[in-house]
């Protein structure tokens, strides 16, 4: 894996996130908190932030999830090797 982000609707007040990984029910915070850039697409107005995740290995089984400062939900993707 060479990158990961996430994007939030709207960019009204200023919005972080930060990544975490989950692995046999620990969670480990990957990342601190980083600035979203706000980006618009068209009348489409959202908020969007990256990482360069080039050097870190995660193994099988390993959530990576992104938290946004501003909502309460946290997508993850499993890691498959």
């Amino acid at each position: 894996m060479k990158r990961a982000g996430g994007w939030m609707g709207g960019h009204d007040t200023p919005v972080q996130a930060r990544l975490y990984t989950t692995y046999q029910g620990q969670r480990a915070d990957l990342t601190g908190w980083k600035d979203a850039a706000p980006t618009s697409a068209g009348t489409t107005e959202f908020s969007s932030v990256d990482w360069d995740l080039r050097g870190r290995r995660f193994d099988d089984g390993t959530w990576l999830c992104i938290q946004f400062s501003s909502t309460n939900d946290a997508p993850c993707a499993e890691i498959h090797r």
